[in-house]
This record gives C-alpha cells, structure tokens and sequence, in this order.
C-alpha cells in the first residue's frame, strides 16, 4: 500500500530534500520544529507543520513519543527519520511499528543489531567479511583494555561501539597515553549516546575510507549502488566525499561491492543502507568499520552517477514494494563530487560559528542541498551543516574544476563558513591526483589551516567596502568617533579614516574616485566605483573587478577570484574603545570558545591542577570540545553547571594560585 502522508522527523536540508522527493510522489509531507526552527525552509515547504519542543534536541526532535504522537495527530502513515537524531534507534522504529506506522528504514532488530559497532563486527565475522584486527571484549577494565592494546600494538584506535561522527574516538600512539584515552573515550561516548563501551581496533595510518551503498526490500532482494570514497576527513568527520573511489583495480572494487552485499544478505537487510571499510593503500586490504543503517549524508553523488532517486526507493521500499531495479540496470556514469558547507571557523581549530545569514546564493550549475536561506539563524544547538554542494561531470578533473567554481561562486555571509578550506582541499595536489587518505588533510596543514592572506591592494579594498557601505547607510559623521574626519573640503567629497591592525588607514574622495592609503604610503587608486547591496565594482590599475562583499560590524568579507577573505576594518570606535577581538579570557580563566551546552565539569572546586589539564567539557553543533586549565593553580569557582546553556565567552572556570586560594 502506498504512503499518503510522511511526516518527515528532521529538519534543515536532508528535511527539504525528502520533502522535495514525497511531494513528487503526490505523498502529503508533515514538518516538525522546535521553537528553534519555527520559521525554517523545511517548515514552509511541507503541507503541514507540528511544534514538538523548545530549541533543545532533546526536548523536540529526539523525543521519540513526541514525534509519534504528531504523526499520529497529522493522520501520517509513515514517518521519515532521515539522518542523525532517531534515524538509528532502534525503540523509536519499534515504538513506530507498535503505532502503526511505516518506519522508513531498516527493521528495528537489525538497527539494533547494527548499531552496536562490537555485535556489527560479529555479524561481519559470520558473512566471511574481513574485519579490523581488534578487542571487542565484554570485560571493559582499564587493566584488560590496557594489555589488549599491547597485543593490537599501536598506533591504536579507541571507539565508542555506540558511537559515531568521531564522537568518542581516540588515536593512541605511545601506550603511556592508553588510560587517558579510555576515559576521555568513555567520558565522551557516556554524554553522547549513553553507553561507555569501548572496543580497539589497529590504527591503519594510510587508510582511505570506502563505503557502499545497498538497497534492500522486504522481498529478499538486495543491489549494490557501487561505493563512495569519503576519505577526506578532519577529527573523523567526512568534508568531501565523491563516487565513485578513485584509483580502485576492477577486482578490488568488485571484492568490496560483492562483500556489501553478502553482509546485507547475510543479516536480512531492508531499505537502504551503507557498509564502511578502512581501505589499507599500502597493502590493500580492506576491512569492514561498520554499518550505517539510514540514509547519508553523502547520498547525492551516489544519485549523481546512477540516475537514482534513493529517497524514493526507500519511501518504495517502506510501502512494501520490490525494488524496481536489479543488479544488471544499475550502471555508474560520470563522476560526482560532494563538498559540505559548515558553520565552522577552520582557522580556530573547526571552532562552530553561529549567527544570521545575511546573504545566500548558490550556483546554477551545481546541485545544492540546502537547510538554510538569507535570514535564517545558525544557532548552537544543531549540527554546524548548513548545506551541501554536488558537482557532476564525465570525467572526475571536470568534475573538481565545476565544484571548485561552484564554492567560488557561492554567498554564504553573517556567519563563518569552510568554503575556503574546502577550496584549498580540492586544488590540494594529494587530493587532484586521488592519492588523498584520511590523514591527508592532517598532513596537508600540520599546524592548523590558515586563510589566505590578504595582498595590500585587495586590503585596502575592504577599507573602501566598509567606508561605502557605512556611507550608504548614513553613518553619522560627528558620532562614527574616528572614521569621518572632514567633508567638503578643497572640492573634495570628504575624508574618513580606518584602521588595519591598529594602524590608520585614509579613505579620500576625488571627483575621479577614492584613494585608500597608509600614513606616509603611495594610495591605491579606484576608479569607475559602483556599488550595490554586497557587490563592489571598480577598475583598478587599467583592471575592473567585480567583487561579492558584506560588512558585518567590523568585518569585512570579500569573495575574490584568490578566494574568500574576512579582512577586519576598524573605526577609532572599535580600535581602541571596545574590548579587543578576541574569546580568551584573562590567563587564569576558561572562557566558552562558542555558545554550547556544558557535557561535563571533570573536577570540583579546590582541586589543584597542572596547565594543560582537562577540565570542562562544551558542546555545540555536535562538537565536544575538551578545555583545558591555562595555567597551574586551584580551581576556584565554575560558575555553570552541566545541563546549562552558556553564551560565547562565557567564563567557565576560574583558578587561582596556590598559596593564594590556601
């Protein structure tokens, strides 16, 4: 029987995008939001929408009767539970099931089965599929741990077996570090999914990450949709993901294929589904990670190269068809390539960014899939992807150049994205060549990534972009206390005054243009200026240039052919009056990098502690962030409780000297 109504149990862009499949089905399509979400994209677009709960995941889209109880209120016969949140619970697909609704997805005894890494690789064992030399053990002691890891030798991986995203996962290199690992390991994957259980697996250095794609129906039938690579990974969290893998021998593509399916055979697989492998480039091994019984995140590029519409064959699949296609039609054609777009600032460590869109754009000539739009608020309490950009082509060198024009294109402003990052990453030379791994970008940037740096003359650009949008918006030139310094004088239009790095910058008006120069310094000259709402048109030096720019306060970001750039413009105002740019606190305080939720507070006041120590565990966008003490002292005071919600640069914890706090 048919789906009338699906009541989606998501929100942001893989919301939309099933939306956007069950409408063409003629399916009616039922939203949920939290207060949060209350005037999202996903909201508008569905035939209906039900509130379930404040902000808090928790409290909205993880409670599972609350969803139930909608769908149930919405006349919905099935329930869509897309990715994250419930997509992997196995209570919530049973508690569907018992309610009488269609769960799209697999049965909830083998979300069950696995969703524990440790009984996933059991069943791995069973099929005949090779898995990752490990301890997966019953007994959880540090002792037993701890002479595992000697036998696996290191480097050494520990994983939550409930866990998933990088959350609860360490590298252990030296065996001294082993019990540090295990209780940040256990700590983390308690808070995230609430199960400690820890396994260890052999850290293969050089790995790439290759996952396939089956389907499955309730007839017995189960096809491969050929592989992804997803090895360009940062924390162990996908950023670029493509179909198919590069530099795969037809054997060894066929031996991992053929191995999916066994396994998904082997355990009565329904709807779609991904089986991971850690690919040794070395020897060329490979072993079974896990499965991921849902939809992911990275399922367009798979659609790119097939033709097929996997939303669709799983909302087919859930009414009880067969699927319509058998091995022999499915054929890969082209390559795709997938980039995430995040809230995040890679310079700071992929620190989330929040705040409200001011401008958003995407490109025609790529497929985007998006959650977000101009006006939208990227707040903590969500994953930090705000969109996904899919570039298909014949070839993968014309697939890379399209995406690499497509992010260079794209007009995410008000918040701070990765679209520079992920720019760099797709010209990097390991990644063009697919030679790429899942330390390439480790590799790639030892120390951190860093921005490009800004040449002189587009600097002094920015200072033009601020002084003529506070212009356009009638700044007042007896209040901007610093910036306008004189108007109408000798003929010309007016002189403002800005600072770079502290150091003053003049903006002249001629009849012919401006001039933006240094004290002391030749000006850079512009000419033929227009300006509109975010672009900035001018010659410069015989050249015209067009570029996309917002100014957000003090910061202006510019998008250029060389990349994208945030150039911070000031006046005397936010020089040298307001409190400098800056989230650290003094030297003896932990202040909140970002607004998140407090996880954990690893010692009480009047413990002493070493420089460097954990101390507060934050969450935001999915992220947990360890902070660590800044100096040796005594904890003296943590303001906020775990459970609290806490702004950015909040203070965390304050510490005091020793003798002092006696």
């Amino acid at each position: 029987m048919m789906i009338r109504t699906l009541l989606v149990a998501n929100r942001g862009e893989i919301a939309r995008r099933i939306i956007r499949t069950a409408r063409g089905m003629g399916i009616r399509t039922v939203a949920v939001y939290s207060d949060a979400d209350r005037n999202a994209p996903h909201v508008r677009e569905a035939d209906a929408a039900y509130r379930v709960g404040p902000a808090e995941a928790v409290q909205s889209y993880l409670d599972g009767s609350k969803i139930i109880e909608t769908a149930l209120k919405a006349g919905a016969d099935a329930v869509h539970p897309g990715y994250g949140f419930l997509s992997e619970n196995a209570g919530f697909a049973e508690a569907c099931t018992t309610a009488g609704l269609r769960f799209v997805g697999p049965p909830a005894e083998v979300i069950r089965l696995m969703g524990s890494k440790i009984e996933a690789k059991g069943r791995a064992l069973a099929a005949g599929v090779p898995v990752v030399p490990g301890y997966d053990g019953a007994d959880q002691s540090d002792e037993t741990l701890c002479a595992q890891a000697q036998q696996i030798g290191f480097p050494l991986l520990v994983k939550a077996s409930a866990g998933g995203g990088g959350r609860g996962m360490r590298v252990v290199n030296d065996p001294g570090d082993v019990r540090a690992a295990l209780a940040a390991a256990r700590s983390e994957a308690q808070a995230g999914f609430g199960d400690s259980t820890l396994l260890l697996e052999r850290y293969v250095e050089k790995a790439r990450h290759i996952e396939v794609q089956v389907l499955g129906d309730a007839h017995g039938n189960i096809v491969h949709v050929f592989e992804r690579d997803c090895s360009l990974q940062r924390n162990h969290q996908k950023v670029i993901e493509e179909a198919p893998a590069p530099g795969l021998s037809d054997e060894l593509r066929q031996a991992i294929l053929t191995s999916a399916v066994q396994l998904a055979r082997f355990i009565g697989y329904e709807n779609a589904g991904t089986v991971e492998y850690l690919l040794d480039d070395d020897s060329g091994d490979f072993f079974f990670l896990e499965m991921n019984a849902r939809l992911q995140v990275e399922h367009p590029v798979t659609e790119a190269v097939t033709g097929l519409d996997l939303v669709e064959c799983q909302l087919r699949v859930a009414a009880g068809e067969p699927l319509a296609m058998q091995q022999k039609d499915i054929a890969c054609r082209g390559w795709a390539i997938e980039a995430r777009i995040a809230a995040e600032d890679p310079a700071a460590g992929y620190c989330p960014e929040t705040g409200t869109i001011s401008a958003y754009a995407v490109p025609d000539f790529c497929r985007t899939d998006s959650g977000v739009e101009a006006g939208s608020v990227v707040s903590h309490y969500y994953d930090s992807m705000l969109a996904k950009v899919i570039a298909h082509a014949d070839d993968r060198p014309t697939a890379i150049a399209r995406l690499t024009a497509g992010l260079s294109e794209m007009r995410l402003d008000g918040v701070g994205t990765n679209l520079g990052f992920l720019s760099d990453l797709l010209r990097a030379p390991t990644f063009q060549e697919g030679s790429h791994h899942t330390g390439t970008i480790a590799a790639l940037f030892p120390d951190g990534w860093c921005p490009p740096v800004a040449s002189d003359p587009l600097r002094a650009t920015a200072v033009l972009a601020r002084y003529l949008s506070d212009r356009s918006q009638g700044a007042d030139p007896w209040h901007a206390l610093g910036a306008w310094r004189s108007v109408s004088v000798g003929g010309r239009q007016g002189t403002a005054v800005y600072y770079l790095d502290r150091q003053p910058v003049e903006v002249r008006e001629t009849p012919d243009g401006c001039g933006v120069a240094r004290a002391g310094e030749a000006p850079h000259r512009f000419t033929h200026v227009s300006v509109t709402p975010g672009r900035l048109v001018h010659e410069q030096d015989g050249q015209r240039h067009a570029i996309d720019y917002a100014v957000q306060g003090a910061d202006v970001t510019m998008q250029t052919e060389a990349g994208r750039f945030s150039i911070r413009v000031e006046t005397g105002e936010d020089a040298f009056l307001a409190e400098p740019h800056s989230t650290a606190g003094q030297a003896n305080e932990i202040r909140a990098p970002m607004p998140g939720l407090i996880v954990e507070l690893l010692h009480k006041p009047g413990t002493s502690l070493r420089k460097g120590d954990p101390v507060v565990v934050i969450e935001a966008m999915k992220l947990m962030q360890t902070l660590a003490a800044p100096c040796d002292g005594v904890l003296s005071e943590t303001p906020h409780q775990p459970g609290e919600t806490v702004e950015k640069k909040a203070i965390l914890a304050v510490f005091l000297p020793e003798e002092t706090s006696r």
